[in-house]
């Protein structure tokens, strides 16, 4: 959220199954929320004029294949799914409608680390937080000690937290 806003974007959508990260994504710089692919398309839809997204950042924990379709379904002519989500080594197809590629000339790519280079990125990101442009504090929800890292785990699952720390 945070980098896109950075980046300029009108209009950011967060969609998350969880409404507490939703609203937390509003707090970082989105401009909308969709509990679903599905729900964001008429809210994309209309807050483009049917255009769609120039951008789609898949980030979920662990991806699921069969929803890209739908992302490129909110992608834009010539826009981009970016998959930075890891994917269970299993999966191996996706389907998605070919026209996509060729007609609507969009990307479909994958993105480590946002494809950073350390070198160069991390001062800037560290600049642009001492300079109260990029906020992480507000990121880590709760600490936990090492002696609840079962309750972490729990916590990450249960969707109660943005960022987890272990304090050791």
């Amino acid at each position: 959220m945070q980098g896109a806003r950075l980046a300029g974007a009108k209009n950011i959508v967060a969609i998350d199954p969880v409404e507490f990260k939703r609203e937390k994504a509003q707090e970082f710089g989105a401009t909308h929320s969709a509990a679903s692919l599905t729900d964001a398309f008429g809210l994309v839809t209309e807050l483009t004029a049917g255009r769609m997204c120039n951008v789609v950042v898949m980030t979920m924990g662990v991806g699921d294949g069969s929803l890209i379709a739908d992302a490129m379904r909110l992608t834009a002519k010539y826009g981009s799914v970016v998959v930075t989500n890891a994917h269970p080594q299993h999966e191996t197809s996706i389907n998605i409608s070919l026209a996509d590629l060729t007609i609507m000339e969009k990307k479909l790519v994958g993105s480590c680390f946002g494809s950073a280079n350390a070198r160069s990125d991390i001062p800037m990101l560290l600049e642009l937080y001492r300079n109260g442009q990029l906020e992480l504090d507000g990121l880590i929800t709760r600490t936990y000690p090492l002696e609840d890292l079962n309750q972490g785990y729990a916590d990450m699952h249960a969707g109660k937290n943005i960022r987890g720390v272990l304090v050791m």
